[in-house]
């Protein structure tokens, strides 16, 4: 067999690099104070933006929430359909919520927004009727909110 020739891989490999030639033509890098400093300034700031969040989050979980179960609906005729649903929030509170009724094609044809409240217990029932363009297939809950915490 014969020996493959060796192909050389670069340019040959020169001494040691001068840091004071290097700072000269490229300038020097933060000193290690400026570097301390930097780096105190980025845990500070991400401390604060830490401190906002856990901020943030404790004021949400102090607001009253509303959770809304659909119960059922009755399509009276092709003007009308009642909806049923209970609602679960702290008592004294009031909400507002947004029923809707649909058609075979889960087309929109009936839109009511109901206050209810403010409630006297934690899970109350209620039940209202959607006013309908044309024969509905299903009423429910579309959303409840809190519109008065009582």
């Amino acid at each position: 067999m014969s020996a493959s020739p060796q192909h050389d891989a670069g340019p040959p490999v020169r001494g040691p690099v001068d840091d004071d030639v290097v700072a000269a033509r490229y300038g020097r890098g933060p000193s290690a104070a400026t570097r301390r400093r930097r780096l105190v300034a980025a845990v500070v700031a991400a401390a604060l933006l830490l401190a906002a969040a856990v901020a943030l989050q404790a004021a949400s979980l102090r607001e009253p929430s509303v959770e809304v179960e659909n119960l059922g609906f009755t399509v009276e005729d092709a003007s009308s359909t009642t909806v049923r649903f209970s609602l679960l929030t702290a008592p004294g509170t009031t909400a507002t919520c947004t029923l809707v009724a649909l058609n075979e094609s889960f087309t929109q044809v009936g839109f009511r927004q109901v206050t209810v409240g403010p409630v006297t217990a934690e899970r109350t029932s209620h039940e209202a009727v959607v006013t309908t363009t044309e024969l509905a297939t299903t009423g429910s809950v579309e959303s409840c909110r809190v519109v008065d915490r009582g």
